[in-house]
C-alpha cells in the first residue's frame, strides 16, 4: 500500500538530487556517457529547445568534448505558447568581429574555441494539448511509502522518495523509451530516465542495478532497475517527473490511493 507524506514538503532537506545551476560560461562540455536528455535533465531544460538552440537533429546524437550551449535558455519558461521569435543575445568570446548575413548559419564545430551567435533563436515549440497526454495511464514505479515529498523551495527535493521492500523492482510509470541509463548525474546514483512523449520525462534514481539500456522501448509496469538507496537510507527510490523540462510534483500525475 502507498501512503502520502503528511509533513510540510517545504521543510524537507535536500536529498542531493536537484537541478544544477547553468555554468557562468553558458556552455556545457559533453562527458562520456552523457545524452542530450541527461544534460537537459541536469539543468531543468526542455530537451527540444536545447536541441534546437544547438542545431542538433533527432535522434540527438552528441559526442564527448562537444560544446553544448545553455545560455539563453530559460529553466522555467523554455517552451513559449506563441509564435513570436525572441531575439538571442550575442555571445562572443575574444574573437574579431564577424559580419553575419541573413543566410542560415552552419553548425558550429564541437572543437570551436569560441561561440558566436547573433541569429534569432529557433522558433519555440508551440504547445499542443494532445501532446500532453501519455499513452495509457500513469502507474506507481514501486509499492511503498512516500517518505519525502516534492518541493520547489531552494535545492529541496524535485521529486518524491519512496521506501519499499529490499530487492523490489523499479517499474516504468508509463510507456516510453529509455533515453538515459547510467550514473553520470551527481546526486542521482544509478539513474534511468524515460521519455514518454514530447512533454513528459520520468526519472528513477538511487538504483542498485539498472536492467535496461538506452533507446529501449518500455511499457508501463516493465522493470527498469533493482531498487537501491542512498547511504543508509535504503531500500529507497527517488522518483521525478519533468513536464517540458520543468520538475513537477509526481503526486499530481500518479493515481491517488485511498
Amino acid at each position: 500500500m502507498l501512503h502520502y507524506p503528511t509533513q510540510d514538503n517545504s521543510k524537507f532537506a535536500s536529498n542531493g538530487a536537484s537541478v544544477s545551476s547553468i555554468p557562468t560560461s553558458g556552455v556545457y562540455i559533453v562527458q562520456r556517457g552523457d545524452t542530450l536528455f541527461s544534460i537537459a535533465f541536469r539543468y531543468g531544460l526542455d530537451y527540444r529547445e536545447l536541441a534546437k538552440f544547438n542545431r542538433i537533429a533527432a535522434p540527438y546524437t552528441i559526442y564527448p568534448k562537444q560544446k553544448i550551449r545553455l545560455g539563453g535558455l530559460s529553466k522555467s519558461s523554455s517552451v513559449i505558447v506563441n509564435n513570436e521569435e525572441p531575439k538571442a543575445e550575442s555571445i562572443v568570446k575574444q574573437r574579431e568581429p564577424v559580419v553575419e548575413t541573413e543566410k542560415t548559419i552552419p553548425s558550429i564545430p564541437a572543437s570551436a574555441d569560441a561561440i558566436i551567435v547573433s541569429e534569432k533563436l529557433p522558433k519555440s515549440v508551440t504547445k499542443d494539448k494532445k501532446d500532453e497526454k501519455i499513452s495509457g495511464n500513469w502507474a506507481w514505479p514501486v509499492d511503498g511509502k512516500v517518505t519525502r515529498g516534492f518541493s520547489n523551495a531552494g535545492v529541496s527535493s524535485k521529486g518524491i522518495d519512496i521506501k519499499a521492500e529490499q530487492g523490489a523492482l523499479v517499474k516504468a510509470a508509463a510507456d516510453g523509451t529509455v533515453v538515459y541509463a547510467g550514473s553520470g548525474l551527481i546526486g542521482y546514483g544509478n539513474l534511468v530516465i524515460v521519455k514518454h512523449n514530447d512533454v513528459y520525462l520520468s526519472a528513477y534514481a538511487y538504483n542498485e542495478r539498472i536492467l535496461v539500456k538506452e533507446q529501449q522501448s518500455v511499457r508501463a509496469g516493465d522493470s527498469l532497475a533493482v531498487i537501491g538507496g542512498k547511504g543508509s537510507d535504503r531500500p529507497l527510490l527517488h522518483f521525478e517527473v519533468r513536464r517540458d523540462g520543468r520538475p513537477i510534483d509526481p503526486l499530481d500525475v500518479l493515481p491517488k490511493i485511498n
